[in-house]
């Protein structure tokens, strides 16, 4: 962990104050500042996940109907970097028969799927999931099927005998197999999840599961997995504060994460944004919620003497679902194509996970291709990309080293009239009526040259926001990279694919000051760059 002598942070310390020409009420004051001991932002933040949700997001997506995998799209999730990618569920782990997957493509069973009123052919299967994993330069993460549905429950038998098939030398009876089936080296894939929502009301083959009836059997089945694979990397599924006292305190020193989920929703009627605010302003309340979370964590951390390597949260599904006026009611779809509206949201959530770094540890969008997805594909041998591609692209690259805390000050509306839409586990969770929600969100990190990169979002759907910079010594102006357009419900479509692109420029700069101007729903990273070899070397201390 790098440290900051308490007398050189004026070196690091930043202010934006709001320019003085123009009206009070534009006016936005951010203030970053680098902590004593900066606190990492772990680059698994930026996860993706792939589910058979029977919207074309695998097969017709990665792959072709027929499991071939579509090279049209691979580079295209290749370039994302992306670091680590969930399979196979979602709400599809309680029907999922791994052993249906593996093995000749022509032998595997085709057969109808619960959840999502569709198919699974089983052709997109263990190793081909691995393989493509491998092509795109991402790292797999397996979800375990742990569910007590009496026809449809996995086994741990079950479990143990999948690791083995995908971590498990040639000496072991599923190792080879699996070098039977053409695959000698084993895959050494780490993260394994134990369940997925197991809380929630039965449905399809799930059967809900109390606290403790959950809690026990992850018990169970970590100790046994920890004992046979003590390397791996376990999941366990996190819900309620009083769920996850329960599973920590049963199961803490088993696991290495908690699994949250978050969905925004977002209303849209003839094409627009409705009830914005309770859209754009929602991430502050999934934010609350793992704040609340981070504090239960840290005490229980503590008391299993895990301190050095703490049990950490992955927000493990995310999104910004959109739900489509159809002359009656809202219905959902993951078939709404991304917009500049969904630019903010995605760009405010991402902000979240940052600020809560390190307690956040792990987060998986859903889903890249398709359904909601950052590459929409077009017949099957075209593809193009929404803004949300970009977004992701410019994150992954740039929002790494280690967080700065920022404090936003200026023009917003109080928690009373923002409605926040969110549903999943932030339910619990209330934000004071009076609470001050300023327009201007923003998260900033130190990379490792010691550069500054701000992230900053626009939560005004109606007003544009206005930000002045106060360059501090040992810094200069450097890139503003800007996701804009003048219409919030704007998108990318298969006939004008550019409509919504980054653009570049220079930060303005007359003496100590820089200024900028955020469009409505519009996004900016603002890197400050680093001229003083002294505070390069104090980072590096």
């Amino acid at each position: 962990m790098q440290t900051f002598k308490t007398g050189r942070l004026c070196l690091v310390s930043i202010i934006l104050i709001a320019h003085r020409q123009l009206p009070a009420q534009t006016k936005t004051v951010i203030e970053v500042k680098i902590p004593e001991r900066p606190l990492p932002v772990d680059e698994m933040i930026y996860g993706q996940m792939l589910e058979n949700v029977n919207d074309s997001m695998i097969y017709g997506g990665v792959v072709d109907m027929e499991g071939n995998e579509q090279l049209h799209v691979t580079p295209l999730v290749k370039a994302l970097d992306v670091p680590v990618m969930r399979w196979p569920g979602g709400t599809v782990v309680y029907e999922y028969r791994w052993r249906n997957g593996i093995g000749p493509r022509s032998l595997r069973p085709t057969v109808p799927t619960l959840a999502w009123n569709g198919k699974e052919s089983y052709q997109f299967g263990t190793d081909e999931f691995l393989q493509w994993c491998r092509r795109v330069g991402t790292a797999p993460y397996i979800n375990l099927n742990m569910g007590s549905h009496p026809l449809y429950q996995g086994t741990l038998w079950e479990a143990l005998e999948w690791i083995e098939y995908v971590n498990g030398s040639e000496a072991t009876a599923m190792g080879k197999l699996r070098a039977y089936n053409g695959h000698k080296k084993p895959y050494d894939v780490k993260y394994w999840c134990i369940g997925n929502e197991n809380y929630l009301t039965g449905r399809a083959a799930r059967v809900q599961d109390h606290d403790t009836v959950y809690a026990n059997r992850l018990a169970t089945w970590a100790s046994t997995i920890k004992a046979q694979y003590p390397a791996l990397r376990l999941l366990g599924v996190g819900h309620t504060a009083d769920w996850n006292k329960t599973v920590l305190e049963r199961s803490g020193k088993y696991i290495d994460y908690l699994t949250q989920h978050y969905y925004v929703n977002a209303k849209l009627k003839d094409g627009k944004l409705q009830d914005a605010s309770s859209t754009l302003f929602a991430p502050a309340k999934m934010e609350a919620h793992l704040k609340l979370l981070g504090t239960q964590l840290e005490e229980m951390n503590r008391k299993l003497q895990r301190t050095h390597d703490p049990v950490r949260l992955c927000v493990d599904e995310w999104n910004n679902r959109h739900g489509v006026f159809d002359g009656k009611d809202y219905k959902f779809t993951r078939q709404s194509v991304r917009k500049q509206f969904d630019v903010a949201v995605i760009a405010g959530m991402l902000n979240v996970f940052i600020r809560q770094s390190p307690t956040v540890g792990m987060a998986n969008y859903i889903f890249p291709v398709n359904a909601h997805g950052l590459i929409r594909t077009v017949g099957t041998d075209d593809a193009y990309l929404t803004p949300l591609y970009y977004l992701f692209k410019q994150y992954r690259s740039r929002m790494l080293g280690y967080k700065a805390d920022v404090v936003v000050k200026g023009p917003g509306i109080p928690a009373s009239e923002a409605g926040m839409n969110i549903t999943g586990d932030s339910r619990e969770v209330e934000i004071m009526d009076k609470e001050w929600l300023p327009f201007v969100d923003a998260a900033a990190v130190l990379n490792k040259d010691s550069h500054i990169l701000l992230a900053v979002v626009n939560r005004s759907d109606k007003a544009a926001q206005y930000i002045e910079i106060a360059i501090p010594n040992g810094y200069k102006a450097g890139q503003v990279w800007e996701l804009s357009h003048t219409n919030i419900n704007a998108m990318n479509t298969p006939g004008n694919r550019f409509e919504i692109v980054p653009k570049t420029k220079m930060l303005k700069q007359s003496g100590k000051k820089g200024n900028i101007q955020l469009l409505p729903c519009a996004f900016a990273m603002i890197e400050l760059l680093n001229t003083n070899d002294m505070i390069i070397q104090i980072l590096r201390e």
